[in-house]
């Protein structure tokens, strides 16, 4: 299991931690078919699930859409600790029961500071995860200007 940690991640986080943290199960992967019969992967209450799928969306920015899990703590090491719990735990779910596609797992770190007036944030990582299907999805060579943690096969 490579997961990555940009320079960025780095400067907050220790990447040799990776490997004492446990999966954390309580975030099931399911899967559901379009109107047009084609799968995509979801969890939890998966963001945006009213609005309807045509024939030309996108499954894969569909599911970065719709995959987003927050979680925040002023813990930066418990956070930490529950951020990566989460990805192995998809990471094992997605090998496990989909070893034939390919995926992205991606969190990205909100250290809190950028405060909006009279509005208190707590430090914060957003979770998402998509299906690579060929021709569609997100620019693999993004560049981030946020401590961001990243998985793929």
């Amino acid at each position: 299991m490579d997961i990555q940690l940009n320079e960025l991640s780095k400067k907050e986080f220790d990447p040799a931690l990776i490997n004492e943290i446990t999966p954390d199960t309580g975030y099931s992967i399911w899967t559901k078919k379009d109107p047009f019969g084609r799968t995509y992967f979801g969890v939890g209450n998966f963001c945006g699930m009213d609005r309807s799928i045509n024939e030309d969306t996108d499954l894969s920015w569909l599911e970065w859409d719709g995959n987003e899990v927050n979680i925040s703590n002023n813990d930066k090491m418990l956070l930490f600790e529950k951020t990566i719990g989460i990805m192995k735990g998809w990471i094992d779910q997605l090998v496990e029961s989909y070893p034939d596609d390919s995926f992205v797992v991606f969190a990205s770190f909100d250290d809190g500071n950028a405060l909006v007036e009279e509005c208190e944030r707590n430090m914060s990582f957003t979770l998402r995860f998509w299906k690579k299907r060929e021709g569609s999805g997100l620019d693999e060579n993004m560049e981030y200007n946020q401590p961001v943690i990243r998985w793929s096969n």
